[in-house]
């Protein structure tokens, strides 16, 4: 059976410093979580998005230029 050891405590109790205590421990760092989304990537899946915007945009680029040539034709 699961109890708690403080079943009373309200919120409005806790004084700033164990309020930003809990936030700091419920908020992972910076590096953590750099960590973790390059470990849920996998090897060689780490920075495809810069890749992937100039892929689309050259797209965007000649599709626009193709249109204007269509236009001017």
């Amino acid at each position: 059976m699961l109890t708690n050891p403080e079943p009373n405590r309200n919120i409005e109790d806790l004084n700033d410093d164990e309020v930003y205590a809990a936030i700091r421990y419920l908020e992972p760092t910076l590096e953590s979580v750099s960590k973790q989304s390059d470990d849920a990537a996998g090897p060689g899946q780490g920075d495809d998005n810069g890749v992937v915007t100039c892929i689309c945009l050259c797209i965007a680029l000649i599709g626009l230029l193709a249109t204007f040539w269509l236009f001017l034709r």
